[in-house]
């Protein structure tokens, strides 16, 4: 009986060990990354005390502060733990893991590097005051950073982002396969540059991509969490360039590209242009007829053209002649952290209204 109730518990170990293996893997390399940087610091901080006995052997080492820089060390060393656990598990498959575990472990970063903070103010706060009042102070901090943090986490459940945001923010920090687009201005005043904007704003809508994380509630129903991954964009050494949230299907690009191409000839007209540009993806149209919206779809495909005929009239005379060969390819891009920053496309946050996008999926 005893050795079937221990291999029931292995069994049970081994299963959430694999459940959580990416939680584990990204602890122990946060772990592992503080030990290794923790040992310099120790054998510096053991020099210190040698120095000290060797001028005063009659001193109380232990009872010496250790000083500032120390403090600020110890933290480093902690903090930069935590962005090595919360790295690693960004850069795992996601296959190891869900979106749950991302928030979860973002939580205990959080928590850890705050409580971090927390205990540092009071260590900086104690220096100079005599041991006794030091150890007070450091144990009333020590006892804010172990409440804070979890009351923070509470609150931050409201503010931050949910599933399908923390999906967006890991694609920003890791990166994604991209389309990019440069296109050359001869003459990039603010004028030409919003012109421009303007021009290439269906292809930045289009070349945005939803996020959706499904999931079930406690009494089982399900339901759908979505989030907006945006193309970027930036005006940098007199060209526009376009980093689109994912590989754009080659057929809706080249829609796109032929309707830049004749920008650049100076041979479109609003009208066809209008039309090229609302011309929605196949993806998004199969899948209006799928739901039995054709109609709305083309009488959406009216609207579009109507107002894209408006704004190209105002755009198009400031860009003809203006614009050079437009260049094409595909990169590896991550938006965060940027030497350069990019912007972001402005699309609805809402997310009934994100599902009528025409974005890539």
């Amino acid at each position: 009986m005893n050795g079937l109730v221990g291999l029931v518990f292995l069994m049970a170990t081994a299963l959430l060990m694999w459940a959580f293996s990416a939680l584990l893997a990204s602890m122990l390399a946060g772990l592992a990354v503080s030990a290794l940087l923790w040992l310099p610091l120790r054998w510096w901080r053991r020099r210190q005390w040698r120095r000290a006995l060797e001028r005063n052997p009659a001193s109380d080492i232990q009872q010496q502060d250790p000083g500032v820089l120390f403090h600020l060390l110890s933290a480093a060393v902690v903090l930069l733990g935590c962005a090595a656990a919360l790295t690693t598990l960004i850069h795992l498959p996601d296959r190891l893991y869900s979106p749950e575990q991302l928030s979860l472990i973002g939580g205990v970063v959080f928590a850890a590097a705050l409580a971090t903070l927390i205990k540092l103010s009071g260590n900086l706060v104690s220096l100079g005051e005599d041991a006794a009042a030091a150890a007070e102070i450091r144990a009333a901090w020590s006892l804010a950073a172990a409440i804070v943090p979890m009351l923070s986490v509470v609150v931050l459940i409201f503010f931050v982002p949910h599933t399908a945001g923390w999906m967006v923010w890991r694609e920003q920090w890791r990166g994604y396969d991209s389309t990019r687009l440069r296109i050359p201005l001869k003459d990039h005043h603010a004028e030409q540059q919003q012109a421009l904007l303007q021009l290439v704003r269906p292809m930045l809508e289009q070349g945005s991509r939803i996020l959706s994380h499904h999931a079930r509630s406690r009494s089982g129903s399900s339901y759908t969490l979505s989030a907006v991954l945006p193309a970027r964009y930036r005006f940098h050494e007199g060209a526009l360039e376009l980093q689109l949230a994912g590989l754009m299907p080659q057929e809706q690009l080249d829609m796109h590209l032929q309707a830049l191409v004749s920008v650049v000839e100076g041979e479109a007209g609003s009208l066809p242009l209008a039309y090229a540009q609302c011309q929605p993806s196949p993806d998004w149209l199969g899948r209006q007829r799928f739901f039995g919206r054709g109609q709305q779809a083309l009488q959406s495909l009216r609207e579009c053209v109507q107002t894209r005929q408006s704004e190209l009239k105002t755009a198009l005379p400031l860009l003809r002649g203006n614009l050079q060969e437009v260049q094409v390819g595909w990169s590896r891009f991550r938006p965060w952290p940027a030497v350069t920053r990019w912007q972001a496309t402005a699309l609805p946050e809402d997310e009934d209204a994100m599902q009528q996008l025409d974005t890539l999926r």
